[in-house]
């Protein structure tokens, strides 16, 4: 056996899916995995040596020309990734290529690369395609691209139980969770003092989250309370999206280990996914969203809020786990009084940070391996 790994996002890229990715190829078995293949940041990006496996850089034509002449180039550019792809299938002898999504380009030839080489094709879905998609100028693409995964796949490895669950009913497919993971090792610890007068804010704030985020801002100014932004979010563009310019402040880009130091001197972590009748985004895609950022939160030794409807996978899963306090209402005098009244509640506070470090284990990156070397054993 050998694994190809063609994925847009990977490290040093700074994102959610590409934590996803190194985290778990940097622990699978490196008998079995051959390299990776990603975006190239520019037309001169060249091979390197990562984790002591080879990481190939192809020309990614969607963000290095214009959208307009985007669709003129793009079947042509991808007739000519692929076959650098195949080449590289065909020369190392590889037996499976695991295509990961959310960049719809990189899935579509990886889909092809293996179909046309014969060899297996096992997409990783990390969030939903047509639903993820269905309010841009790729959703007929998306349709299309989703069609031949469905069918063609040897096996699908999804982000979440929920999207699993939708997979399922809605589409009568099977697919298995492959869940984010984090690898550090990590004990139950409660942090109660110097904390930071304010509720933390990781990953962008866009169509997803951009209602719910600021009502929780709108609230935490009301009872004196800041909102810390991860760094990747800049003032002006919150201030574009409606954000009133008091009680933000905004991080900077820190390493891994003080990043989940600060969190962990927050008052609380705030997790939001935005109603359907106020975003954009299809119904659907909202109600599976799992966000990266939920790890770090888990293992932070601080209590995670989250403000969502009831019936999400996201609201489900913190209730089934008793790791987290859900705020399903709108209204901001409700808002106002879970925070407040949870914030006081020290003995509450403690045993849900208790019930979030066991929830964690789930994710441990030895979890998720073990569930891909099983999967792709068989």
């Amino acid at each position: 056996m050998k694994i190809l790994f063609i994925t847009a996002f990977y490290p040093p890229n700074n994102t959610g899916s590409s934590t996803i990715m190194g985290n778990l190829i940097k622990e699978i078995d490196k008998e079995i995995v051959y390299g990776v293949i990603t975006q190239a940041n520019s037309y001169f990006d060249k091979k390197e040596i990562l984790n002591d496996m080879p990481v190939h850089k192809i020309f990614h034509f969607q963000y290095l020309f214009s959208p307009r002449l985007w669709f003129i180039l793009r079947k042509l550019l991808v007739i000519f990734e692929k076959f650098k792809i195949k080449k590289i299938i065909k020369k190392e002898n590889i037996t499976h290529v695991v295509g990961v999504y959310p960049d719809l380009e990189f899935l579509e030839i990886a889909r092809i690369s293996a179909n046309q080489a014969k060899v297996k094709f096992l997409p990783y879905l990390h969030d939903t395609i047509i639903e993820g998609l269905s309010h841009k100028r790729f959703r007929r693409y998306s349709a299309k691209v989703q069609e031949k995964i469905l069918k063609n796949s040897n096996k699908i490895f999804v982000m979440s139980e929920g999207m699993k669950d939708l997979y399922k009913s809605k589409y009568n497919i099977e697919t298995i969770p492959l869940f984010h993971s984090f690898s550090e090792k990590v004990g139950f610890s409660y942090n109660s003092e110097n904390l930071e007068n304010s509720l933390f804010w990781g990953g962008s704030v866009y169509s997803i989250n951009k209602e719910c985020v600021k009502r929780i801002h709108n609230v935490c100014c009301d009872i004196n309370l800041s909102i810390k932004f991860s760094a990747v979010n800049r003032l002006q563009k919150l201030l574009n999206l409606g954000f009133s310019n008091k009680n933000i402040d905004i991080m900077p880009f820190l390493k891994r280990s003080d990043y989940i130091n600060t969190i962990s001197l927050q008052k609380g972590l705030l997790l939001a996914i935005d109603w359907p009748d106020e975003s954009s985004v299809h119904e659907d895609e909202l109600s599976t969203i799992f966000p990266t950022k939920t790890i770090e939160y888990l293992i932070s030794g601080r209590p995670i809020f989250i403000h969502c409807p009831s019936d999400y996978f996201l609201a489900k899963f913190f209730k089934k786990n008793k790791c987290g306090i859900i705020i399903d209402s709108r209204k901001p005098d409700n808002i106002k009084q879970i925070i407040l009244r949870n914030l006081s509640d020290e003995s509450k506070l403690i045993e849900i940070v208790k019930n979030a470090f066991e929830t964690s284990k789930m994710f441990h990156v030895s979890n998720i391996k073990r569930t891909f070397e099983k999967h792709i054993n068989c």
